[in-house]
């Protein structure tokens, strides 16, 4: 299920704590000590003492019973240091071998922040418990049901261990890591779309009775109204999110119109021109809320930039073709990943670029990305990279023949046609046996076809 958030901030909030190795052990810390302190007050206000098919529970020995939780936790902190020591190898490879950019997505790996926030809640458990002991001793029994918990928590904790293992040796693999990317890939661009189309359609649903002619002349007069007044960005950075409903709504407030000159992933600095406002004034205090809808940050994220999300499997790619990995394989799968996303692509409405208000009145305008740009992104650089590796010139060949018994838009052949063009240049300069061309001649043939269809 798409979730859509309308704060950029609170989005950029949520993509922070997502990615962190923080948060969920925090929380899960939190809901242990909790679940402790309920226990412990069952124990000690119940009459659970007193059943008799309970009492190896409650009336053991007080001393024995400290060692075990004091050995428990002790074990415990073992277990996280080895825990935290595999967490770091697994990062540290992923950088070297898929790229510093993959990081994120080990990150932001559920099982990893739960096995680590399970530990050491675990440790904090035994840890009360052991004081807790000493307290109920003195009533000549033991917190049963409390210590019952940090036994079943032990043997889940050793079953956690290991999965955890199994788990970081699969997601190491580079098939199962280039899958993942790729299933991150493909749920960062359904709610990118989802989310800029919900944005375009919201304001405007609220009026259906508008004719777009009439919306066009209103936009015209407003436009004509003033020049454009530039608004200059007051800090520099990469931005991440653009909130759109609240500058539509500023402009609506202004009876304005907007139009923005930069887009999600691009690099700014401080002066440069990010928007132009049709207004015949604008404040100090409006500009500086119209700045506001911006969120800088100092890297790239997946956030509201689809673009992010192909460089990570092109820079997998690239890394594979390089003199030091030498992995064509791993390249090979990331051209077919790619052009899976493609495929399912040319099935997508690519958004238009503007957002309406309740009257459906255009107010914004912004960049959007385009098919021929993001598949550009994802076919450019490998193909550059791939001079001498036949295989993969091979296999976007065969990728744009997937891609053209799916295009259904002129935007689609034209970006089949250029990239056909440019792979066939590229073959025609190197030396290759008549095996090796038969088998270029057959699939370039091959798109020739679909191409005049």
């Amino acid at each position: 299920m798409t979730l859509f958030i309308k704060d950029t901030q609170l989005l950029k909030t949520y993509d922070t704590v997502k990615t962190s190795f923080w948060f969920t052990p925090c929380l899960i810390l939190l809901l242990t000590i909790s679940c402790c302190a309920v226990l412990l007050c069952i124990d000690f206000y119940s009459e659970l003492h007193s059943v008799r098919w309970l009492y190896f529970l409650y009336h053991a020995d007080a001393d024995i019973t400290r060692s075990l939780l004091t050995s428990i936790a002790g074990s415990i902190m073992t277990v996280v240091s080895i825990t935290f020591s595999i967490t770091i190898v697994a990062l540290t490879t992923a950088s070297s071998q898929f790229g510093p950019r993959l990081i994120r997505n080990f990150m932001e790996d559920t099982s990893t922040q739960l096995v680590l926030g399970t530990f050491i809640a675990l440790f904090v458990y035994c840890l009360v418990l052991v004081r807790m002991t000493d307290h109920f001793a003195n009533g000549d029994y033991l917190p049963g049901l409390t210590i019952a918990g940090a036994m079943l928590m032990t043997l889940f904790g050793i079953l956690l261990l290991i999965y955890f293992i199994h788990h970081v040796s699969q997601n190491l693999q580079s098939d199962n890591v280039i899958d993942n990317v790729h299933l991150e890939l493909q749920r960062t661009l359904e709610k990118i779309f989802d989310q800029q189309k919900e944005d375009e359609n919201t304001e405007s649903r609220h009026n259906q009775l508008t004719t777009e002619s009439v919306k066009t002349d209103n936009q015209k007069e407003i436009i004509n109204l003033a020049d454009a007044i530039q608004i200059k960005s007051d800090q520099y950075g990469y931005i991440q999110t653009i909130n759109y409903t609240c500058l539509c709504k500023l402009m609506k407030k202004l009876d304005g119109y907007i139009e923005i000159v930069v887009k999600q992933g691009d690099f700014v600095v401080k002066r440069m021109v990010t928007m132009k406002c049709y207004l015949p004034y604008l404040s100090k205090e409006d500009e500086q809320a119209l700045l506001q809808c911006f969120t800088f940050g100092a890297k790239r994220t997946p956030i509201q930039d689809p673009e992010f999300a192909i460089h990570q499997l092109v820079e997998i790619a690239l890394r594979a073709l390089s003199p030091g990995i030498n992995d064509p394989y791993s390249a090979i799968a990331c051209v077919d990943k790619l052009t899976a996303t493609l495929c399912d692509m040319t099935q997508k409405t690519f958004p238009k670029g503007y957002a309406c208000d309740e009257d459906n009145l255009e107010r914004v305008c912004y960049k959007v990305t385009s098919f021929h740009n993001l598949a550009s992104i994802a076919f450019d650089q490998i193909r550059q990279h791939s001079q001498t590796c036949l295989a993969i010139s091979l296999r976007q060949l065969e990728g744009l023949i997937h891609i053209a018994e799916q295009a259904t838009d002129s935007s689609h052949w034209s970006f089949i046609d250029h990239q056909k063009r440019m792979i066939e240049h590229s073959l025609k300069q190197r030396p290759l046996i008549d095996l090796d061309r038969r088998e270029i001649t057959n699939r370039l043939q091959h798109l020739d076809k679909l191409l005049t269809a």
